[in-house]
């Protein structure tokens, strides 16, 4: 391909993306109603005819912005599934549990949070997105079972399903406003505390796996005292 028609393709694909970026910011911002034609093209800071030479009707941008954005917050939690997992674990036990939640909810602001929650209750009311939505949420909980299971976590998927309802009403609530990440993030610790360890006293591997937990932690304790 020629280099003049390679930099209008790209070019052509910079405008696309814009239009679609600015279509889910208007969605959040004030639902489908704001997210016009001329609108959208003036958040993407292009002409008013820009959308129309791409998307043939506003239902067809609003619909491929969402899914578009949905398609990369899956490519994004399926990334997660490589997280710390002795920092998750520590959840249980340490003291600085709450410091290691603290840094997994900078990674996604509230900002962020709110965005993506707008944009998967959006697409499941949408019949032609719903299936696209679904399948972020049940991505997320894949990459939770994995997690679990590195873990060492017995009957991973139960639980998993249970974090996953939890983290879905955590995304609401910093929606909302309701609390300061801090105090949100101890929160965070205490439920997940508590899951964690009411599902593991319920199997006899979990069982013994607390046990392990607690001698490694009062262990930890005599090691680091004068």
């Amino acid at each position: 391909m020629a280099p003049r028609a390679q930099l209008s393709q790209e070019r052509s694909r910079q405008r696309r993306e814009a239009l679609l970026e600015a279509a889910v910011d208007l969605f959040v911002e004030g639902g489908s109603r704001a997210v016009t034609h001329r609108a959208v093209a003036a958040a993407a800071g292009l002409p008013a005819a820009t959308t129309t030479y791409y998307f043939s009707t506003i239902e067809e941008l609003l619909r491929e912005a969402l899914n578009h954005h949905i398609e990369a917050w899956i490519a994004t939690m399926e990334s997660l599934a490589d997280v710390d997992v002795q920092g998750m674990m520590s959840l249980v036990t340490a003291d600085s549990s709450v410091h290691f939640a603290t840094s997994i909810l900078a990674l996604r602001p509230p900002e962020t949070a709110t965005r993506e929650l707008s944009v998967i209750l959006g697409a499941a009311r949408d019949p032609e997105l719903r299936e696209t939505a679904v399948t972020a949420l049940t991505t997320g909980q894949d990459v939770l079972v994995k997690v679990l299971r590195r873990a060492g976590i017995p009957d991973p998927e139960g639980l998993a399903e249970d974090m996953a309802a939890f983290i879905a009403g955590i995304a609401l609530r910093r929606t909302a406003g309701v609390n300061e990440e801090d105090e949100e993030a101890a929160k965070v610790v205490r439920a997940m505390r508590s899951m964690i360890i009411g599902h593991l006293v319920d199997d006899e591997t979990g069982t013994q796996m607390l046990m392990d937990l607690r001698d490694s932690a009062i262990s930890g304790r005599s090691d680091a005292s004068p």
